[in-house]
């Protein structure tokens, strides 16, 4: 069990609220550019809101509303997005790196903060996982770390975690950690979800870069400490590279994880914000989103697996479909998209025709192009 500066004795450490969680946000997001050479993942959009949003609510849920923003890259475009954090039901504090330091020197940047027991969470992973049961089995592990599992039918883009084989009644513990397979192979991951006690930061490096999973992780083991296992059996993924971005939308789409603040689908499975505008002869075929102030022209068919962000606009006879559209970017009339991210305020003029893409902010598809082009 654990000592009792976890909360008061006998009782829960989320029962007297004094939690805090930190989120790492401070990579690059170099694989999902261009459209994070603006933004940090941490504002890229899922749907209509902000990613990050998703996290806060999952730490609400919990009953944590303590959180602790670990920045690198771009800070105070994310200080700008979310304040200290009222608006959106929590209380936020920054921590800005002077130079990126991993995982693992993120979390010792602000270890004089975390004196308890907290949660720890990738600022990429987008899960429906219950915070509150990952910190009941931490609680009675008496581990120093417990992770948040899940099994997947391809662990080759991740590392592996070996555990114990379950028990009644009792928490398994991680046996070891794996580099990524060489070839697909099933296996149980990290979420990206963890609970640490604060002697964690007796293996974390004082200075310098770090990572929690190629170093702190390991050499916990090492040591001799537990490290417990949560399974975790519902969903996740991570939005780090646009293919996996696109398949969450995909996903929280056909309802398989559900994003706060975003509005219920009609009968036809199409969600139309309150302030948007459709033409009674446009199209809207479910599943898919029309966001805030978006318009829609006449003869224009939307879907299926399109969003329209904030003041996107549609012009008469065109095509969307298993596309995202970034707030206020424009889709002339004849013109047709699929499978495509389209970054903030761009243009597709009329009549082209824009397949298969990822374009960054502001950027301009000429009328009649075709991009891309495929010489047979």
């Amino acid at each position: 069990m654990l000592s009792a500066a976890a909360g008061a004795p006998g009782g829960s450490i989320l029962s007297d609220c004094s939690m805090k969680a930190v989120i790492l946000i401070g990579g690059k997001a170099l694989r999902l550019r261009p459209l994070t050479f603006r933004r940090p993942k941490a504002i890229v959009p899922l749907l209509t809101r902000p990613f990050l949003l998703t996290q806060f609510e999952l730490l609400r849920q919990a009953g944590i509303t303590d959180i602790i923003l670990c920045l690198a890259s771009l800070p105070r475009r994310i200080e700008a997005t979310f304040g200290d954090g009222n608006a959106f039901g929590v209380s936020l504090r920054y921590s800005v790196e002077p130079k990126p330091l991993g995982t693992g020197g993120a979390i010792g940047h602000v270890k004089s903060l975390l004196s308890e027991p907290f949660v720890c969470l990738n600022g990429d992973s987008l899960t429906d996982l219950d915070i509150g049961a990952l910190v009941r089995t931490h609680e009675t592990s008496g581990a120093l770390l417990t992770l948040a599992l899940t099994r997947v039918a391809d662990a080759s883009p991740y590392g592996m975690v070996r555990a114990e084989a379950s028990r009644a009644g009792e928490t398994r513990q991680v046996l070891s950690f794996t580099e990524k397979p060489d070839s697909p192979e099933p296996g149980e991951i990290s979420i990206g979800a963890y609970v640490m006690n604060p002697d964690v930061f007796e293996f974390v490096p004082e200075r310098g870069p770090c990572s929690l999973e190629h170093e702190v992780f390991p050499a916990v083991l090492a040591a001799g400490r537990p490290v417990a296992a949560h399974r975790h059996e519902g969903y996740f993924t991570d939005i780090g590279i646009p293919s996996r971005y696109r398949q969450a939308h995909r996903d929280a789409l056909d309802g398989k994880i559900r994003i706060p603040g975003v509005g219920r689908p009609n009968p036809g499975g199409v969600i139309v914000d309150a302030t948007a505008s459709v033409h009674p002869r446009a199209r809207l075929i479910g599943p898919s989103l029309v966001g805030p102030e978006a318009q829609v022209r006449e003869d224009a068919e939307i879907g299926p697996y399109a969003v329209l962000g904030r003041q996107v606009r549609v012009e008469a006879n065109a095509q969307v479909k298993d596309s995202i559209l970034w707030a206020h970017t424009r889709i002339s009339e004849d013109a047709t998209v699929s499978g495509a991210i389209v970054g903030v305020s761009s243009f597709v003029g009329p009549g082209a025709h824009l397949s298969g893409a990822v374009l960054g902010d502001k950027s301009t598809v000429a009328a009649h192009s075709t991009v891309p082009w495929l010489d047979h």
